[in-house]
């Protein structure tokens, strides 16, 4: 012992230290063992008399089972007297509604109030999400916290936590406006999807697989993958609807812009470009909703708090039935801007000719890459854009062509819709210019799911007379 005294010091203070720690932790240890590690989430649940109503909804349920069982389980148990007050009285006597219900009080993992201190998304048994944070489970307070039992924790709550319809399960809520969630509804389709596809051979002459019939394609809804897809609980939305009159009046206001051959088909375009702006990722809460939200496509969603006539909590956000949204289209039409070298056919099979080149701008003092048609010897030679979804506007054309390979100047234009357009004249692209070039303005007459761009060589065999080149070419709405 005299021995361990005069040993290093520091040695003997941290062994004093850790026998401290082992006999708390052993103490802590056997008093779990003794009183909680011995019984089951279930029957710890059913041993705490103020949790009866809901140990007698687990055996309904079939939900005791799962508790009784080996595993990691968090339980979120509402005391008795919490379920006399419930919204919908039908959740405890349906069958179906009350294992939704339950299935809602109960997550696949450990959740420590005292680890959870931020607000976390949390997956439950019935594949809802709630939010969780320190003591708090969506609307209810943990007043009870972090009891452990065999299988995992339970929380005991001062609220029932509501079974809830996803934001896009609300359209056909009796509460959603119809002829919005009509038109939403309307938009599934089957679209080509070789992920889970069959393979039954392979094409002799392509050497492309060949699929089982019905095997290559999905059934789905264009919302899910072009805006958001609010079925997906794993995330949360603020998504707005329109009451019917303030629809009726968002697509009398668009239909202009989206004009087609058809009534039918520019309402629908008009619609779809109304909707792509309705939903955002994210939840606003009514006391705090800004005046302006801005929208996956950067799009200005103006939100005037007393337009808003009804708002309903879902399981994955929120929804605002609103009489009004005065999304402005200097908002919603953005600048196009065209990548020369991105283009998508070309009027002459010319790759010899063609150059893909790295430059420096000296005005903006950034790296650009255009493309050089060069010595390709053919009379208007051109190039092809496709541009997607272009309305009925009017646009400001612009260009960046740098002249750098020559010495002499050369002509080229800009074809809207066809390459022989005389909507532009032949513009002299002029030596060693950086600057953007002011092209023109032309105003589309209808709108095109896609529009042609073509960039046109002079219609001349002289090399030095016909080259083609471009940084970029942009079209901006002028309103």
């Amino acid at each position: 012992m005299q021995i361990s005294k005069w040993f290093v010091r520091g040695g003997v203070l941290l062994m004093s230290t850790l026998v401290i720690s082992c006999s708390k932790m052993t103490d802590e240890h056997n008093a779990i063992n003794n009183n909680d590690l011995k019984n089951s989430l279930f029957e710890k649940i059913s041993n705490t008399p103020d949790l009866s109503l809901f140990t007698g909804y687990l055996k309904q349920t079939g939900y005791d089972k799962l508790l009784s069982a080996s595993g990691n389980y968090t339980v979120f148990a509402p005391v008795n007297s919490v379920f006399a007050s419930i919204s919908d009285p039908t959740q405890l006597t349906d069958t179906s509604k009350l294992r939704k219900l339950i299935g809602n009080h109960i997550a696949y993992q450990l959740y420590n109030t005292a680890q959870v201190t931020t607000t976390t998304r949390i997956a439950l048994v019935n594949g809802k999400y709630v939010n969780m944070v320190a003591k708090r489970i969506d609307d209810a307070n943990i007043t009870d916290a972090d009891k452990i039992a065999a299988n995992g924790l339970l929380q005991v709550t001062d609220k029932i936590i509501p079974y809830l319809n996803n934001s896009w399960e609300f359209l056909s809520n009796a509460n959603a406006p119809s002829k919005q969630s009509t038109y939403m509804l309307s938009l599934f389709q089957k679209v080509f999807d070789t992920s889970h596809a069959v393979v039954i051979g392979v094409d002799p002459n392509t050497g492309a697989p060949i699929y089982q019939t019905g095997t290559d394609s999905v059934f789905t809804n264009l919302y899910w993958s072009k805006v958001h897809d609010l079925r997906d609980e794993k995330k949360q939305f603020t998504f707005f609807m329109l009451t019917d009159n303030a629809w009726d009046a968002e697509v009398t206001k668009y239909s202009p812009y989206f004009s087609t051959t058809s009534p039918d088909s520019t309402k629908n375009a008009a619609s779809w470009h109304i909707i792509s702006d309705f939903a955002v990722e994210g939840v606003y809460d009514p006391t705090t909703v800004p005046d302006t939200i801005l929208s996956k496509f950067n799009t200005k969603v103006p939100v005037t708090r007393t337009e808003i006539v009804s708002t309903y909590k879902t399981s994955n956000g929120i929804v605002y039935v609103m009489k009004k949204i005065d999304v402005q289209p200097s908002s919603k039409f953005k600048t196009i801007l065209i990548e020369a070298e991105n283009y998508n056919a070309t009027s002459a099979d010319r790759r010899n000719n063609t150059y893909f080149r790295d430059r420096f701008n000296s005005v903006t003092n950034l790296d650009f890459r255009d493309v050089l048609v060069l010595n390709h010897g053919v009379a208007t030679f051109n190039i092809r854009y496709d541009v997607k979804e272009v309305p009925s506007i009017k646009y400001k054309a612009y260009w960046v062509a740098l002249n750098d390979f020559q010495t002499v100047t050369h002509t080229q234009k800009l074809g809207i819709g066809t390459a022989a357009s005389t909507t532009f004249a032949y513009t002299t692209v002029s030596l060693a210019n950086y600057n953007e070039v002011y092209l023109g303005e032309f105003t589309m007459p209808g709108y095109r799911p896609v529009l042609n761009v073509y960039l046109v060589a002079a219609n001349s065999t002289t090399n030095t007379a016909n080259p083609l080149v471009c940084d970029y070419i942009k079209l901006v709405p002028s309103f």
